[in-house]
């Protein structure tokens, strides 16, 4: 495989893991359980935001969760066959997070997958047993800590799928512990490595700049020569172990959001609100007097709301003549398929005329 292809999604080195099958397709959600960890200071690459940094608080999706339903609720909106469940550390909440589990798989069945990520800090026998009980299928674990690694072992002992996810340093020492990290799982009987790219955040930024790193030319988030460590590792991977190889580039975060906002637009859109492409909802939106708006719905549809009509967008560029005609203000509204209907673009009355003129023109 070329070089050129790797940031367009992992790349197969034995099969495909359902966990990032599911990721890929935004089929899970991500379950944030808590902001607390011990090991900030010694991971200068987190790239965890500094309102959540040591705070212990339940997110899914960026959304508070201030009750169970908030979580099911999540899940189905977004048609979810499963979740990632990430902080902070969940190892320091192993009963919050054999509830979460517990609850997800009593909602939608035993083939609901789940899998968490985690530093080994609260991992042992104990913790793992709760774990493996509530019907956890997989750990991802992120250490370059030889002596952390045995805990995999232990994983694997209480029958978990179990796998290393790591950022993708280049230079060295980083690539040769990648190597031997590989060379660990297979020997152990481990599924995977994956990988991902090195990014840079607000909450990273200063700590990587100062360590050397710098952004790749066409990215403002990536880091320079973090997709060729991970080609380097990969294909070692591949000609060494027996084990799965993913590398996940920056930009797969961005895609999963907007494969998820896809699946939950289908879900949550209004009888005026039409689902684009990229996940969002569009929709019209004419402002007017009241007995216009009346005469606008009576005749077209709508719902009427805060003094505005808003209506399907497919419909509103069928009347924006007329909508300009009779003296209204109109445009076409994008949002994000959010409780909050977060505003991305608006598309004024007149642009929407330009444009339609300019087609006819064609």
């Amino acid at each position: 495989m070329i070089m050129e292809e790797l940031p367009l999604g992992a790349l197969r080195v034995r099969g495909w893991s359902r966990g990032c099958g599911l990721c890929w397709e935004g089929a899970k959600i991500v379950l944030f359980v808590t902001g607390k960890c011990p090991l900030y200071d010694s991971c200068p690459y987190c790239t965890i935001s500094e309102w959540r940094r040591d705070k212990d608080m339940v997110l899914v999706d960026e959304n508070p969760v201030s009750s169970d339903e908030d979580v099911i609720r999540e899940a189905e909106l977004v048609s979810a066959l499963g979740a990632g469940i990430t902080g902070g550390e969940p190892s320091l909440v192993v009963d919050r997070v054999a509830h979460y589990v517990r609850l997800l798989k009593d909602r939608f069945g035993d083939s609901f997958h789940i899998h968490m990520y985690t530093n080994a800090v609260g991992i042992d026998e104990r913790n793992l047993s709760v774990l493996r009980d509530a019907g956890l299928d997989e750990i991802r674990f992120h250490s370059w800590n030889r002596r952390v690694w045995e805990k995999m072992e232990l994983a694997l002992d209480e029958g978990f799928i179990v796998g290393a996810e790591m950022p993708s340093i280049p230079g060295e020492p980083w690539i040769s512990k990648l190597k031997e990290l590989a060379s660990y799982l297979d020997r152990i009987g481990a599924s995977f490595i994956n990988l991902n790219e090195l990014e840079f955040t607000p909450s990273n930024r200063d700590r990587l700049l100062k360590m050397g790193f710098r952004p790749r030319i066409d990215s403002e988030v990536a880091v320079q020569g973090s997709a060729e460590a991970a080609r380097e590792v990969l294909e070692f991977v591949e000609r060494e172990t027996g084990i799965m190889g993913y590398y996940c580039p920056a930009l797969q975060k961005e895609y999963q959001v907007r494969m998820r906002w896809a699946r939950r637009a289908k879900n949550v859109a209004r009888e005026y609100e039409e689902p684009t492409d990229e996940g969002t909802l569009i929709y019209g939106e004419i402002e007017g007097p009241e007995e216009a708006l009346l005469y606008l719905s009576t005749k077209y549809g709508g719902v009427i709301s805060g003094g505005k009509l808003l209506i399907d967008p497919y419909t509103f560029q069928e009347i924006a003549k007329e909508v300009q005609e009779l003296g209204l203000n109109g445009r076409l509204v994008e949002v994000m398929p959010t409780d909050d209907r977060k505003v991305l673009q608006i598309f004024p009355l007149d642009f929407i005329l330009r444009e339609m003129r300019r087609s006819e023109g064609d």
